[in-house]
């Protein structure tokens, strides 16, 4: 196509005429070639006709030009779509006067908008714009106003003296190593005696007995050849004769526990072989061995000790943080009453979640987004130091509206770097964790989407329940998806906490630069859900517990409407699932043993209850057909899903059963209309107290032959009830816990742009009432770092190939980088007061 010469622009409405540059001649020579092509069709491309095009009339549009060579504007190129349309078919902004969307497009992406809205400010001035040009650039978002400098001091000062408790404890461990190293030597050690090891900041380094981050203080052994380093706990463990029980079995002999480590020339082997701590002892002088050959070291050298900062480092830190908070006195916290400030506004910034009898933490701190001033960080700030969970509404509310429908948000990801090695096929095809066996199957993006709009169902007519965890991988959420990462962290509340990057109070931030950051987040969580509870296959984040503090956003969330005829099949094979299951525990008298035990003492329970749970995972596994794990097609994993339709429900008590029944949501006619009215929010959430803990570990214990996991089959081995991630509790177990223990978790519903903040060490679970997108970040809250490093020494004594062992957080790192950052800022905003009182 020829191209136009001049410059054409947009003519405003009363119809202004624009000159196009040519000759009276080079017109008459253009009109003769459109007598002869009356018609041709407008495109975008390169000699290219787009698929979506309209056709002009170039001997009619030739009638509009006048004798001084001006001419009418026949149309214009639609921003979102980018192809020339009739100027009739578009909508043009009256606030930049440059952009136009056509009908169509508004219809398709911007449907939430009218006509007169668009006209009144486009997408592209409302920054919601998801054209491909526009998700490629970067939102900029307007960085927070400038604190005082007595708010800021406070801040700094609050956050040294909650850091300074796990200061002292990295000390007194470094003077302990220091006393064993000079009695090792015969002789007083400082650290100055002690080889200082320098590392990169892009690198790590880890214990390859309990993989915990090493902060400072370690033994490593000196061969060349070798590269075994151990912390300073494992340490103490070896030297106190302590066994710990790494991969939850005994060893051949009955003596003592097995530990797993790489086997090979250092940490870095993928083999592992079994290590017996009573074949590896500590030396006469106390000193430690390197482990043999066939446990991953080299057998013939002795551990020395290392440090990896300077010398004194950590003592410093400590009496410079004492001197900066001198004069500090932190607000003191009454967690006995409850909040006044939610008590005075008891109707606009609070929401009931327990009904524990004489409790003041029943109601949950839940304020207006919309409604939060700077001074509210204080209010969070009470509530955060004892732990409860914080509900902030309507956070959508204070960003530009950028759409994150899962369409949108995989165009973007896919238009981000086309090019990209890998990146079609990243973009085509996932692999989902299917609720009903808990295994991987691998799925085209779209038709995962599809049913994430639309609903999916197994052959026998069961919801399929599929989710989608960490998509687009965390570490490449800002690079796929920059738009809507901007648009997430402007979207969170108490920005001092959240921000990842200049949170004043989140001591994740504080990492030097060039260093190698822990991995925190976004992570986008899309799954598929279902209104009522199914006790079989339900969409669900099991029981689980973060070892850093977490904010959670509903982004998005989609209502599937069942068919009336669906619902009802699906009600049949609840009832089928929980007639099935009581049928079988009469023909193997297990009700009459299960009611033997309920009269027993404890002690007799848990001596008897493995013969009875042993006894009823055989007879399961005689009846059922199980699905192989792995990832595997969609249509294999349906008809083998399809070969076992009577599999039971997740109790396997009579009571439990009667309970299900009783608990069960009122049926209704079939009428889906009449069922969605029931539906509010799009999750629920359960989240426990941290005192509560111990008795939910032991509840857990009790009834473990109660939950199932892969292949929809009963937990083989627990190793650790809530770190496995395998159990949820449905309605009638947490009813269970309530009368067995007395304790209950939080319960509340999530709905469309909501953020719930988990404090760290809270155990929680989330049940899907809807198709629902949520985005996660964690963060280091000063009042959490002491239970923060609470769980990095109860995760590290979990086996070594469990999910769970690796210390992702590296808490004691994060508390030394956070120390020295917050002391130089301390010292430069004193300074400076005193420049300006002179």
């Amino acid at each position: 196509m020829e191209k136009m010469r001049g410059k054409r622009i947009r003519p405003r409405d009363s119809g202004e005429l624009v000159e196009d540059g040519r000759s009276e001649s080079e017109r008459k020579t253009r009109k003769k070639e459109n007598d002869v092509v009356s018609k041709r069709r407008i495109g975008r491309g390169r000699g290219e006709v787009s698929k979506r095009c309209i056709e002009i009339d170039i001997s009619d549009a030739e009638k509009d030009i006048k004798s001084d060579g001006s001419r009418k504007c026949l149309g214009s190129t639609c921003h979102h779509c980018k192809i020339f349309t009739s100027e009739s078919d578009l909508i043009f902004c009256s606030k930049c006067n440059k952009k136009c969307y056509c009908f169509d497009c508004i219809k398709r992406s911007y449907s939430e908008r009218t006509h007169e809205e668009v006209r009144a400010a486009c997408p592209f001035c409302m920054m919601t714009c998801i054209c491909r040009a526009c998700l490629r650039l970067p939102l900029v978002i307007k960085p927070p106003s400038e604190k005082d400098t007595d708010v800021k001091l406070k801040q700094l000062q609050y956050l040294l003296v909650k850091v300074l408790p796990v200061l002292k404890d990295i000390y007194t461990e470094q003077n302990r190593e220091l006393e064993i190293e000079s009695t090792i030597r015969g002789h007083p050690v400082t650290e100055a005696n002690i080889k200082r090891c320098k590392l990169d900041p892009s690198e790590r380094i880890y214990c390859d007995l309990c993989r915990t981050s090493i902060a400072n203080f370690h033994r490593s052994c000196p061969n060349k050849n070798c590269s075994v380093d151990i912390c300073l706990s494992c340490c103490k463990e070896q030297s106190e004769g302590f066994h710990q029980e790494r991969d939850g079995k005994k060893n051949a002999e009955g003596k003592g526990y097995e530990c797993r480590i790489p086997a090979g020339q250092g940490k870095d082997s993928d083999a592992y072989v079994p290590l017996h701590f009573s074949t590896w002892k500590l030396n006469s002088d106390s000193s430690i061995p390197c482990p043999p050959k066939e446990c991953g070291g080299c057998g013939t050298s002795t551990l020395e000790l290392r440090r990896l900062w300077k010398r004194d480092w950590v003592e410093k830190l400590i009496t410079n943080a004492e001197k900066c908070t001198l004069n500090f006195r932190p607000t003191d916290v009454d967690i006995v009453h409850e909040c006044s400030s939610c008590s005075t506004n008891s109707d606009s910034i609070r929401r009931q979640a327990a009904f524990r009898k004489n409790a003041h933490d029943n109601f949950l701190y839940s304020p207006n987004a919309v409604d939060l001033a700077e001074d509210d960080i204080a209010h969070f700030q009470f509530h955060w130091m004892k732990a409860e969970p914080v509900i902030v509404r309507n956070v959508l509310e204070k960003t530009s509206g950028l759409s994150w429908e899962p369409m949108v948000m995989w165009r973007a990801c896919r238009e981000m770097d086309p090019k990209r090695k890998g990146t079609e096929e990243e973009t085509t095809k996932v692999k989902a964790l299917d609720c009903l066996d808990w295994c991987e199957v691998e799925i085209n993006l779209h038709q995962f989407f599809e049913g994430y709009l639309e609903g999916r169902m197994h052959k026998n007519g069961w919801p399929e329940m599929l989710k989608l965890k960490d998509w687009p991988p965390s570490d490449l959420f800002e690079k796929r998806l920059p738009r809507h990462n901007a648009e997430f962290i402007a979207a969170l509340p108490f920005f001092d906490y959240t921000d990842p990057k200049s949170g004043i109070l989140n001591l994740a931030t504080r990492f030097p630069e060039g260093s190698l950051k822990p991995d925190l987040g976004p992570k986008t969580y899309i799954a598929y859900g279902f209104h009522e509870e199914l006790n079989r296959g339900d969409s669900v984040t099991k029981l689980h517990c973060d070892i850093s503090d977490a904010v959670n956003v509903l982004t998005h969330t989609a209502k599937v409407e069942i068919p009336p005829v669906k619902y009802q099949n699906i009600k049949v094979h609840q009832k089928k699932y929980a007639e099935a299951m009581l049928q079988k525990q009469q023909y193997s008298g297990q009700v009459k043993e299960a009611s033997e035990l309920e009269n027993k003492s404890m002690k007799e329970v848990d001596e008897s209850k493995k013969d009875l749970k042993d006894k009823a995972a055989n007879e399961e596994q005689s009846n059922n057909s199980s699905r192989p794990s792995g990832s595997g097609e969609a249509e294999k994993v349906i008809i083998s899903k399809e070969d076992n339709p009577t599999q039971p429900a997740v109790s396997t008590s009579v009571e439990s059963i009667q309970e299900q029944k009783l608990d069960a949501p009122k049926e209704t006619d079939g009428n889906t209309n009449e069922r969605s009215k029931a539906v509010h929010g799009g999750a629920v959430w359960d989240i426990f107290r941290r005192e509560d803990v111990p008795k939910l570990i032991q509840f857990l214990k009790r009834h473990e032959h109660e939950f199932r996991h892969f292949n929809n089959e009963p937990l083989e081995s627990v190793i650790h009830p809530i770190h496995d991630q395998t159990m949820f509790l449905s309605d009638s177990q947490k009813k269970q816990l309530k009368e067995e223990f007395d304790i209950e978790p939080w319960t509340f519903e999530q709905h469309l742009g909501e953020a719930v903040f988990i404090p760290a060490g809270c155990p929680h679970q989330v049940r899907n009432r809807q198709s629902c997108i949520k985005v996660a970040l964690d963060f280091v809250a000063p009042e959490s770092v002491e239970e923060c490093l609470r769980l990095t020494q109860e995760f590290r004594r979990l086996p070594k190939d469990h999910s769970s062992s690796e210390d992702k957080l590296e808490l004691k790192k994060i508390a030394l980088y956070a120390a020295s950052s917050a002391i130089r800022e301390v010292k430069g905003l004193i300074q400076s007061s005193r420049r300006s009182d002179t």
